[in-house]
């Protein structure tokens, strides 16, 4: 749970939490516990991301915070910033959505390793900037991004990524991808090698 640049952040999540919780300590107690478990089942085969399109996105997050947040699965309705980082507008994110999945539908097979990390840091930081959700947008995308890599041949060794390097990756993608290309290059695996 990161802090936006929004005045009302902190009473906009309290209330839209599925539990009655009095701050933001409980409430993210119960989020780790409750995503942990939805992304479980994702691990187990028990839910399984069904496609690549925006819809497809949107059912994931639902999936994902159900438990938690009223919003979850909702395209979110007011402007996100955080730190120096400004998100798109919210009544944007429709259109924006729809060429990054129509790019992403024409996408041809990756052939090597290289094409796959140039390709992935490209859509992880375009979803990124799109930023969809209210919250659990990251959590979001490396899991739809996991699964991108997986149905084109590749695994993303996700969890042998440096936390900090990773996060300053992203945050640099808003100028160059450059970096984040590499340190996704450096977690992935062709499958059938």
């Amino acid at each position: 749970m990161g802090k936006y640049n929004f005045d009302e952040d902190e009473t906009y999540l309290l209330s839209q939490s599925v539990h009655k919780v009095k701050n933001l300590d409980e409430l993210e107690k119960i989020e780790q516990y409750a995503f942990f478990i939805r992304s479980f089942q994702l691990e187990q085969g028990l839910y399984k991301v069904q496609g690549f399109t925006f819809n497809d996105l949107v059912k994931l997050h639902h999936h994902l915070f159900q438990d938690i947040y009223t919003f979850a699965g909702k395209i979110r309705n007011v402007q996100l910033t955080k730190g120096s980082t400004r998100f798109c507008q919210f009544q944007f994110i429709e259109s924006m959505a729809n060429e990054i999945f129509q790019q992403l539908e024409n996408e041809s097979d990756w052939m090597t390793t290289q094409i796959a990390a140039k390709r992935l840091a490209y859509y992880i930081a375009e979803l990124n900037m799109l930023h969809p959700f209210r919250e659990g947008n990251g959590r979001t995308l490396r899991i739809f991004i996991q699964n991108l890599a997986q149905a084109k041949g590749y695994i993303w060794h996700y969890n042998q990524m440096q936390k900090e390097e990773y996060i300053q990756a992203m945050i640099e993608s808003k100028y160059n991808y450059s970096k984040l290309e590499q340190i996704i290059y450096n977690s992935l695996e062709k499958l059938n090698e």
